[in-house]
């Protein structure tokens, strides 16, 4: 959302406090996010966090498992849990393009990241894509 600093009551949230799924999405080079994620994003850098090589490698790696799994190992339908979102080359948009047909659920208990999921999953027409708003540490709701 970089330029489109609208009021956070158009979003349904306040987007002058900073957000770690948009922090981390403007830290991977990502468009959802807003100044104050953006200012927090700089702010670790400056004061040396090594966060840049962290989030690189952790998003890298995602897409390594993510292509093996639906490309080599046959591997149909993936739980992603703590999502992330926003950001890019999410585990759907991967799977899908190893294998069409991949069904992902992402599971997150953050009404920001909701939001941001309700605008960002699509599948293949094929696949399905879904999002179930839920806690890791209630897994009989998951």
């Amino acid at each position: 959302m970089v330029g489109d600093e609208r009021d956070g009551a158009s979003f349904g949230f306040d987007v002058t406090v900073a957000h770690p799924a948009r922090v981390y999405n403007y830290l991977l080079g990502g468009k959802d996010n807003f100044e104050a994620d953006r200012e927090a994003a700089r702010q670790m850098i400056a004061g040396g966090a090594k966060v840049l090589v962290g989030v690189r490698a952790n998003r890298a790696f995602l897409g390594r498992a993510v292509r093996f799994l639906a490309g080599e190992a046959g591997v149909g339908q993936f739980l992603d849990i703590g999502t992330g979102l926003p950001t890019a080359d999410n585990t759907h948009e991967v799977a899908q393009a190893m294998a069409p047909e991949s069904r992902i659920v992402y599971v997150d208990n953050d009404p920001i990241v909701l939001s941001h999921a309700t605008a960002l999953l699509k599948s293949t027409p094929g696949g399905a894509c879904q999002y179930v708003h839920a806690d890791l540490r209630d897994p009989s709701k998951i």
